[in-house]
């Protein structure tokens, strides 16, 4: 009898690791960049890194507004005060275009955009 439990081969399940997606942040506001983070000036942040930028989607027949990104160097991060931007793009509609975002950026401003980790 031990010879025949000694045979039995077990199997134990074991659950697939749950499959997660990749964050994104947009598609409007100011993010802290969290290598820099500042009291006072941003509610949420973003990890320094590549970025596939995105536009903002919308409903058929309608288009959202141009979308564009601004790397900053310091609050507020915003394209009234150039002074503080160092970089800026945009968001194409039919051609993939990315952004790296440096940890020496204090913040960045989404205008109708949606960034997602390269």
């Amino acid at each position: 009898m031990l010879a025949a439990a000694a045979g039995c081969a077990v199997f134990v399940a074991t659950p697939a690791a749950p499959a997660h997606a990749a964050p994104s942040y947009g598609s409007n506001g100011v993010f802290g960049v969290t290598t820099q983070a500042r009291d006072g000036w941003a509610t949420t942040f973003i990890p320094p890194g590549r970025y596939r930028v995105d536009q903002s989607p919308s409903m058929q027949p309608y288009q959202s507004p141009p979308g564009m990104w601004f790397r900053c160097s310091n609050f507020p991060c915003a394209a009234t005060f150039p002074g503080n931007i160092i970089a800026t793009g945009a968001a194409l509609r039919d051609a993939p275009t990315f952004v790296d975002i440096l940890p020496s950026d204090v913040a960045v401003s989404l205008l109708n955009v949606t960034l997602t980790p390269a």
